[in-house]
């Protein structure tokens, strides 16, 4: 059992120590071991006693003090702690060495789990006090924390790189940009001619100077009109190679109207690129060419003569099939012994340039 005060039952701790009684010899706490009397036993000299021992010492008590009881409140906690104590070892019986051990750690756990002691008001308001009084620095702003950053990186800080300059997109178009060279190349050949060094008769130094000077000149004259004509001599060959495309692409889409003029059945010299709303020269060529084919001719529709599977002249026309057009070998092929015996047909015989009316 623990030790504990015999007065009033106290746990002795490091705050609260333990002394004895210099009569009875039993221990006691300083707040119960508070009076003074004289001690035969310690030959008659002023020694601190318990409350009993007091009574006993100084009224002249002839009762023993062995006969002496402990009070109600020291009975009581003792009476508790050996209750706990059975409680705990009825527990344990019956479980095996291992459960009791489970049991004793989860005991431990349980109380080493409670909850600390919570600070008083006071506490809490000093506390917040000393929070408030501390001294709270400038903020930093987002540019120094950026600096600080590339520091701690072994990086140049954003505020001593040089920013590039914003240049703005040209939005000119090709032949814009070449006007734009022309006439600068233009300026610069008149600026060179504004420039020109007045001959002077100062002495040989200078004439040689000058002449040295108007050779210079000339030299880069001739130069700047050099690339001027064949810049020029460049845009006219692209203009010229650009017209050559032209013509050949009317002249294919005019061959391919009289083609199919004449598969239609018309006369092909009456067909002219006035009947057809020519293409863009920005637009693909056979893009192109798929719109006049479907544009045709402003005349009246008329079927493809050929065959409507292998594209051979056609000799046949089912009315079984939606008035599709076949070859003999065709139509025989793409149809079963049923489709030949219900399928009517009829001879188809294309119309030809003289019977366009």
């Amino acid at each position: 059992m623990e030790s504990r005060c015999y007065g009033c039952a106290v746990k002795f701790t490091l705050f609260k120590k333990e002394y004895g009684c210099k009569n009875c010899g039993r221990a006691f706490c300083n707040g119960c071991l508070s009076f003074s009397a004289l001690v035969p036993r310690a030959g008659n000299t002023q020694q601190k006693v318990c409350k009993q021992c007091h009574t006993i010492l100084t009224r002249g008590s002839s009762d023993n003090a062995s006969k002496w009881s402990p009070p109600q409140n020291y009975k009581k906690r003792v009476a508790a702690l050996e209750a706990k104590k059975n409680f705990n070892t009825s527990r344990s019986q019956g479980l095996t060495h291992k459960d009791q051990a489970i049991a004793e750690r989860l005991a431990r756990l349980r109380q080493e789990n409670k909850p600390k002691s919570v600070p008083s008001q006071a506490e809490i308001e000093a506390r917040l006090a000393a929070l408030k009084d501390e001294v709270q620095g400038p903020i930093p702003s987002t540019q120094e924390m950026e600096d600080r950053l590339a520091a701690l990186q072994g990086r140049v800080p954003p505020s001593h790189t040089v920013r590039p300059a914003h240049q703005a997109p040209d939005t000119r178009t090709q032949a814009q940009q070449t006007q734009d060279l022309l006439t600068q190349l233009t300026a610069e050949v008149a600026i060179d001619e504004n420039c020109q060094p007045r001959a002077s008769a100062a002495s040989l130094q200078n004439d040689l100077n000058k002449g040295t000077a108007r050779s210079q000149h000339t030299n880069s004259q001739g130069q700047a009109s050099q690339s001027l004509e064949e810049e020029k001599y460049k845009l006219l060959a692209e203009a010229a190679v650009e017209l050559q495309e032209e013509n050949t692409r009317q002249e294919r889409i005019l061959a391919l109207a009289k083609r199919l003029a004449v598969l239609k059945g018309q006369d092909p010299s009456r067909v002219t690129l006035q009947d057809y709303h020519l293409p863009d020269s920005d637009e693909d060529e056979e893009t192109a060419i798929q719109r006049v084919m479907q544009q045709g001719p402003q005349a009246e529709e008329e079927e493809l003569p050929w065959c409507c599977i292998c594209n051979e002249d056609a000799t046949l026309r089912c009315a079984g099939c939606d008035g599709d057009l076949y070859c003999a070998r065709c139509f025989r092929e793409g149809h079963d012994n049923f489709d030949l015996k219900e399928h009517q047909t009829s001879p188809y015989h294309p119309r030809r340039p003289c019977q366009e009316h």
